[in-house]
């Protein structure tokens, strides 16, 4: 009597045959979720959308109402008028400064070893902040309590396999292990059917581990790590001579990886049935490391003497981020109608921003060190919430942040309000508004169409905070047929965003360029909002969702005025389907297929091309000139409409031996639309008189039909 009896019951699986019983998640998230703009995905989910190669949690993502990509050669994620950067990324809770593999085409998460993928793209509540746009967290699985049991994936160009078992119980101690690997092997193919002749010189890597320790009914310790790595290396040489017997000899090579390491440790207590403390210990490192090396030796003679010349060039770009974080939580469930969440939480953050040149010859050495920013961060904050049942049809969710940057001697208040009220237990309208600040910021060109990485910074000491307010109203209705439909409309407000300044011309005199150091920035003022509808179907033999985007986005920089940038997209349609098909056979198949149609996204059109005539500072005065492009205002106009149809079909519940395995095939741009990246541009000249003709353009095109195959096994 009056005493706390813990009961663990372990069920065991078994076949009943009787009347349907359609059992889903979706119907206990929308009773008790507060927030906007969440949604969660599990692997099933992850894996409906074909995939490039594979099925990855970020390209599902931007099949999402208010998420879009920059290209198909990205995976990014642009978020409500939020750029990548703007986005925090986490695995486990750990932070991941550079998610992607290949240059963004893949995320660095492997998709077997995912729990679940929880995606908040706007008004996220008090306990996370450092970030403006949205925020994604990757869940690992925990590990087979039960057997060791494991699974793989066989592609074209790409491995993976996972393994996972218990922990056996020794002294009321027991557990659970998950191991994750990826490799792919594109270069060792190239290798082998070469037969050494020729290499390609990239491939990619990575593994996942994680550690459940149950030390009691009442604690458990989790320990994650994920190390992944991308590296292109490659090297070659050249040998020539001349009738007199002189040599020339030439080496060069680039070594370049880059990637991210992870490591977290969580102790979660129990403390009583009403209070749950959780303490957090993370480390995150990135590292982006690029070197290229020319190295020219010649021989001549002259007057019947040898003469040596020697030339040796280097380049060295480094960027390395270590990140050290410490999170302690206390949510403690009052009564029936109030659960009060607090917490703290402090990061510091290390950066080590590099670029240097070295050039060698025979008697001189000289090194360059352009760019060398050494530099520590340190970012606290400190929050508290109550998640408020007021009546049975009314919940409200309130929470203060209070965030404290180093660099600036002041301290950030963060409100966030909820609100959801219940028309019906069926019909839900919801609210949420909140404030956010980011004292991050990367050093990248806003225009650029490749987003190979991103070359992180802390907000230097003379530029105040970004800071973005949110406001967000939906409406949501869950059928009985557990068919859920989504309204929402949202508007956020940017201040103090730090755009890259570039140079308004390229000339293309012997190579010359005009550029602006990549440390200077306009202060930026934007806004963003839109309309987002979704229509998901959870459950049956035909699922998927069906959503559609209309959102704006303006920057406002000195030199441009008002404009929308280069990822605003106005219209945004996305279709995913699952469908199982009966086959003739014990065995089935199952066709997922994905269609997104969009307007085009805007880009600076090239209207002419001019001469520049120049005195050179001789005595002679000879004159030269250059040819630069004429460029209209920014962004003034739009690529055409986006679209691209992917099917992937699968072969379930095959046998090889003992093994259970899944064989499947995946159609990239099914219809071979021809969507356009950017344009190419080029003026013909006139041989007989010298002159130029008009700017002509022709469309550099994103992904092609392509075909991929591939197995995924079980045992």
């Amino acid at each position: 009597e009056n005493e706390n009896i813990r009961i663990n019951i372990r069920l065991r699986q078994a076949v009943i045959e009787g009347a349907e019983v359609t059992v889903t998640a979706e119907r206990q998230k929308f009773e008790q979720e507060i927030a906007s703009s969440k949604i969660s995905l599990d692997l099933r989910e992850i894996n409906t959308v074909p995939g490039f190669i594979e099925a990855d949690v970020f390209r599902t993502l931007q099949m999402l109402p208010g998420v879009q990509s920059g290209s198909d050669f990205s995976s990014a994620l642009y978020v409500r008028g939020s750029t990548p950067d703007q986005n925090l990324i986490m695995l486990d809770g750990i932070t991941v400064y550079n998610p992607y593999h290949f240059g963004g085409i893949f995320s660095t998460f492997n998709t077997d070893a995912i729990k679940e993928a929880d995606f908040h793209a706007g008004g996220f509540p008090a306990r996370y902040g450092g970030r403006m746009g949205a925020i994604l967290n990757v869940i690992n699985r925990e590990g087979n309590t039960e057997k060791i049991t494991g699974s793989g994936n066989i592609s074209l160009i790409s491995s993976k396999g996972l393994i996972e078992g218990p922990i056996t119980e020794r002294n009321g101690i027991k557990g659970s292990w998950l191991l994750s690997g990826r490799r792919t092997y594109i270069d060792k193919i190239v290798d082998l059917f070469s037969k050494g002749r020729s290499e390609f010189p990239y491939h990619f890597y990575d593994y996942q581990i994680k550690t459940n320790i149950d030390l009691g009914p009442d604690h458990r310790l989790t320990y994650s790590r994920f190390y992944g790595d991308d590296i292109l290396r490659f090297s070659g040489s050249d040998r020539s001579s001349d009738i007199d017997g002189g040599t020339t000899e030439s080496e060069y090579g680039v070594d370049w990886p880059w990637g991210n390491h992870t490591n977290g440790l969580t102790w979660r207590w129990i403390v009583s049935p009403n209070i749950v403390a959780k303490t957090f210990l993370a480390s995150s490192r990135y590292r982006y490391d690029f070197d290229f090396n020319f190295d020219n030796k010649e021989t001549y003679i002259y007057n019947d003497s040898t003469i040596h010349n020697d030339f040796a060039f280097n380049v060295g770009y480094r960027d390395i981020i270590k990140d050290r974080t410490l999170e302690t939580e206390i949510i403690w469930k009052a009564n029936d109608r109030h659960t009060i969440t607090g917490g703290f939480q402090r990061k510091d953050i290390k950066f080590d921003l590099v670029m240097e040149y070295k050039i060698t010859t025979l008697d001189t050495s000289l090194s360059i060190k352009p760019l060398d920013m050494k530099d520590r961060t340190r970012e606290l904050a400190a929050y508290v919430q109550d998640k408020w049942d007021v009546t049975g049809k009314i919940k409200f969710q309130g929470g203060l942040r209070f965030a404290h940057y180093n660099l600036h001697d002041k301290v950030y208040v963060e409100p966030r309000i909820g609100m959801k009220y219940n028309i019906s237990n069926d019909m839900s309208f919801k609210m949420n508004w909140g404030r956010y600040h980011q004292f991050l910021i990367t050093a990248n060109d806003p225009d650029e169409n490749f987003r190979l990485i991103d070359l992180w910074m802390g907000l230097p000491e003379d530029k105040p905070a970004s800071v973005s307010d949110h406001a967000i109203l939906g409406f949501e209705y869950f059928s009985p047929k557990n068919i859920l439909y989504r309204v929402e409309t949202y508007y956020k407000d940017f201040n103090h965003l730090l755009s890259l300044k570039q140079g308004d011309v390229y000339t293309e005199n012997e190579g010359e360029v005009q550029s602006t150091p990549f440390n200077e920035f306009w202060d930026t003022d934007a806004y963003a909002y839109g309309l987002e509808l979704l229509v998901k179907k959870t459950s049956g033999k035909f699922k998927g969702w069906v959503g559609y985007t209309l959102a704006k986005t303006f920057y406002y920089t000195p030199p441009n005025g008002w404009y929308a940038p280069n990822h605003d997209r106005t219209h945004t349609l996305n279709v995913v389907t699952t469908v199982e098909l009966p086959n003739w056979v014990s065995d089935y198949l199952e066709m997922n297929a994905s269609v997104t149609a969009s307007s085009g996204n805007p880009y600076t059109p090239i209207i002419g091309r001019a001469n520049e005539w120049d005195q050179e500072l001789r005595s002679e005065m000879n004159w030269f000139s250059s040819s630069k492009y004429l460029v209209d205002k920014k962004n003034s106009d739009r690529y055409p409409s986006y679209f691209r149809l992917d099917i992937g079909i699968t072969r379930k519940n095959r046998r090889l031996f003992k093994w259970k395995y899944d064989s499947y095939i995946q159609i990239i741009n099914v219809t071979n639309h021809e969507n356009a990246l950017s344009y190419l541009h080029r003026t013909r000249t006139d041989q007989s008189t010298g002159n130029r003709g008009a700017v002509e353009r022709a469309p550099l095109n994103m992904f092609p039909i392509m075909i991929f195959t591939g197995m995924q096994f079980d045992f």
